[in-house]
């Protein structure tokens, strides 16, 4: 005898009643199934919530960490730019100073011969 002969045996032997029993036990099952998947899923959806939630602190936290070094960075660059010009201003000042000097040095030469020779010629017309 087959094995299909045989289950078509136990089925024609069973009653309508056993059918029926083991239909509920077997939607029973499969309802129990899918509420375990279901648990399952909401349990994986809590769980990727929480993840999503410590990879936006984590990112957060880098990002205010890299702005904080950028930040850091650009403060020191200008701090540096600064003082870099500030030294040049210096410069540039001094320079100015000396030229201020050779001009005033040029003039007082330029005029002060002129007004002893001027200062001569009244003592010596006097």
């Amino acid at each position: 005898m087959s094995r299909a002969q045989s289950d078509g045996d136990t089925v024609a032997q069973a009653t309508p009643h056993e059918l029926v029993r083991e239909l509920e036990n077997s939607i029973a099952a499969r309802l129990a199934a899918a509420n375990q998947a279901g648990a399952e899923v909401a349990l994986a959806q809590v769980q990727a919530d929480h993840l999503i939630a410590e990879a936006e602190v984590r990112a957060a936290e880098e990002a205010r960490q890299r702005t904080a070094a950028i930040l850091s960075a650009a403060r020191a660059e200008a701090a540096r730019l600064t003082e870099a010009g500030l030294r040049r201003a210096a410069e540039l000042t001094a320079v100015a100073a000396r030229h201020r000097d050779q001009d005033v040095a040029t003039v007082v030469a330029a005029v002060l011969p002129q007004q002893i020779r001027s200062s001569q010629d009244e003592v010596s017309r006097a």
